[in-house]
């Protein structure tokens, strides 16, 4: 049996606005797989401040960024990196 190495870390961001709240904006990014529990704390921290800059021009209401599984991804939708 061979074992397969995680080497990304997958995160969902959904971006809720105040005209649409029942349809957020959802999108992936993809990172390297941090090795401690402080590098991944940083890591999610590092991609909720960039989502927020990215974001704050528009207004948003409310910004969601979870840690998902690579099954979770979709494989038809871009992934930025």
């Amino acid at each position: 049996m061979t074992v397969t190495a995680v080497k990304h870390s997958h995160y969902k961001i959904e971006v809720d606005f105040v005209e649409s709240p029942q349809h957020p904006i959802t999108y992936f990014r993809k990172c390297g797989k941090c090795t401690t529990a402080k590098g991944m704390e940083r890591q999610h921290d590092r991609i909720v401040n960039e989502a927020c800059d990215a974001w704050r021009d528009y207004g948003f209401r409310r910004l969601t960024v979870s840690v998902v599984p690579a099954s979770e991804v979709p494989t038809d939708r871009p992934t930025w990196h």
